[in-house]
């Protein structure tokens, strides 16, 4: 007979022994009444951890909260066209909370008001400030990407902005076309045809806005023209947007 098929013999005494979850149960009682003002210094530790990260998070909560509401009062400001007055609200909003993510935000919204102010200077360095901090979301990095682009084509610095908006191009996102289209005008303007050209060619096959495929058609020699496309120069990046 196999030996698992065997019957297993039980002893009363052995019934009455008591098992290990018992045996451990008791000795951690007994240790723990043996060394009290270990436990309870454990315990008092446990509950001002506890505690401590209730209030941390509440703190947190409250400070976001804080955060949105002056953020959306600056971005009332920039609404209205006050774009002065809304940089130094988006500034104050970027001090007071730089950890809370409309903090962070402020500071890319900061960027678009100088740059309406017509401060293009200042406007560059603030999206480079905002593109130099961590975690920032692609379709972020490109708004901010093609800011930048703008306010050093503005500024006179085309490699500069030609640089940008290149970056911008190579992230997915709404500003993509945009940024390739810019890319390729400047390219152009700088006598290189050939990579204007590419640029035309990769948006032919990959934009998605008919208007769009419709002015790069116009520009890439020999590429069929899709009928109601848009004049040309329609579909171009405007600067100033």
């Amino acid at each position: 007979m196999p030996r698992h098929a065997r019957r297993l013999k039980i002893r009363r005494k052995d019934l009455r022994k008591p098992d290990e979850f018992e045996t451990l149960t008791g000795q951690a009682v007994a240790w723990a009444d043996e060394h009290r003002p270990v436990v309870y210094a454990v315990l008092a530790v446990a509950v001002v951890v506890l505690a401590g990260s209730l209030a941390i998070g509440r703190w947190r909560a409250s400070r976001n909260d804080a955060a949105a509401v002056a953020f959306r009062s600056a971005q009332a400001r920039f609404d209205e066209g006050k774009f002065q007055d809304a940089a130094q609200d988006f500034a104050y909003v970027v001090e007071r909370y730089p950890g809370a993510p409309f903090g962070r935000l402020a500071a890319l919204y900061r960027a678009h008001a100088l740059a309406r102010q017509g401060d293009q200077a200042a406007a560059a360095t603030a999206y480079g400030e905002y593109l130099a901090s961590a975690a920032v979301p692609d379709y972020l990095r490109q708004e901010a990407l093609v800011g930048l682009a703008r306010a050093k084509e503005a500024a006179g610095d085309m490699a500069g902005a030609l640089d940008a908006y290149t970056q911008a191009g190579a992230l997915p996102g709404a500003y993509r076309d945009d940024a390739l289209l810019s890319a390729a005008r400047l390219e152009q303007a700088a006598g290189h045809a050939e990579r204007a050209q590419a640029i035309y060619a990769g948006l032919l096959k990959d934009a998605a806005d008919p208007a769009t495929k419709a002015f790069v058609a116009a520009k890439v020699p020999g590429a069929a023209r899709p009928t109601g496309g848009a004049a040309e120069g329609t579909a171009d990046s405007d600067p100033e947007r």
